[in-house]
């Protein structure tokens, strides 16, 4: 890109990021209505005067604690690449505020990026173990689902399109992850064939490389039973923990509720996060609380509301601060991540300008 056109493409890239921003919080506006619209705002205000600090302090702690055992779960399906604890929950932290923050996820390719920016590790490496740590979000369901039979709850319609989606997303990668095992030139091909037809060649081939490397991962993580089964046990203490989260935040505005229908119910809250959301998942949160705790599992709908009001923005304000310290922790400013989550090839660290070819060189690699 020549000098002249480098700012009218900058001029474009902020244009179209203040229309997403727009679009967006309307988007998020119009969540927001609806919600309110839906619950006895008085009832729910009522239930948040009397909020319990003690409860609301713990559930605090057990929705941090959650995030850091997955980031523990990641830096496990690492190995044999050696990241230390620190480094590693720092990146998983700025990872979850991003995705929080932005309407697309971009949290997870930013991991990729920050690792092989600090420790060297190839994108493709990474990329593989933060899918197979995002897969096992996936294993709860996947296993509360098949003793659903057995417990006395039904699930709504639109609840049901969640899972099964959840599931079609599960089922097609366990199958190509079969096939690669099987045949693994047969799979590939049918990964890269696409690929190469759309793209110039030369980076065609990139790209058909990058997914030789990424399917080669993740086929090694899923020969290591001994790492998988760590991976589960790290899986169950977050889910452990996401429930306890969710019933401390329920006793904080006076709500007792059940531990099944805790452990159900926000265990399919989480598959809501793998949709796209308004910035700060403004009203969407609240919209699916509802749908799930009152719609499928009969919760009063001022509690529910209450809850979701008092819990996002506490959860919102926890991210936003751990997030912000994690960059710092990491030497990163905020302008050059958010630009690596979009993709954009920017240095992360200001302060040493030899990086900045270097990142550039990750980012076409990737």
């Amino acid at each position: 890109m020549d000098l002249a056109s480098a700012p009218r493409a900058r001029v474009a890239r902020v244009r179209t990021a203040a229309l997403r921003t727009t679009a967006g919080l309307v988007i998020g506006a119009a969540l927001v209505l609806a919600f309110l619209r839906l619950v006895n705002v008085g009832a729910v205000t009522q239930r948040l005067q009397h909020l319990s600090i003690g409860y609301a302090v713990l559930c605090g702690a057990a929705f941090l604690s959650a995030y850091v055992v997955r980031a523990m779960r990641w830096r496990c399906l690492l190995r044999p690449c050696q990241v230390s604890i620190r480094r590693a929950v720092a990146i998983y932290q700025v990872a979850i505020f991003l995705n929080w923050l932005l309407p697309i996820r971009g949290g997870e390719v930013a991991m990729s990026l920050l690792l092989r920016h600090s420790n060297g590790i190839p994108v493709s490496r990474s990329l593989a173990a933060v899918s197979m740590d995002k897969a096992m979000d996936l294993l709860p369901v996947v296993a509360l689902l098949a003793v659903l039979p057995f417990v006395p709850l039904h699930l709504s319609g639109p609840l049901w399109l969640l899972l099964l989606s959840a599931l079609a997303v599960v089922g097609f990668g366990a199958g190509i992850l079969a096939l690669a095992a099987w045949r693994r030139e047969r799979a590939l091909a049918l990964l890269i064939r696409p690929v190469a037809a759309l793209l110039p060649k030369g980076m065609g081939e990139r790209i058909g490389a990058f997914i030789v490397q990424f399917v080669d991962t993740l086929l090694a993580l899923i020969r290591q039973p001994r790492l998988l089964l760590i991976a589960a046990a790290y899986t169950t203490i977050a889910l452990c923990l996401d429930s306890l989260f969710c019933l401390l935040a329920f006793r904080a505005v006076g709500v007792a509720v059940p531990v099944p229908v805790v452990l159900y119910g926000y265990t399919f809250f989480n598959l809501a996060f793998i949709l796209p959301s308004p910035p700060g998942q403004v009203g969407s949160n609240e919209l699916i609380g509802l749908l799930i705790f009152s719609g499928s599992f009969g919760v009063s709908r001022s509690a529910v509301g209450a809850m979701f009001l008092f819990s996002h923005p506490l959860t919102g304000l926890l991210m936003t601060c751990t997030g912000l310290a994690c960059l710092s922790a990491l030497g990163l400013t905020m302008r050059s991540t958010l630009r690596l989550a979009r993709g954009q090839g920017e240095p992360a660290v200001q302060e040493r300008p030899d990086l900045a070819a270097q990142m550039r060189e990750e980012l076409e690699d990737a």
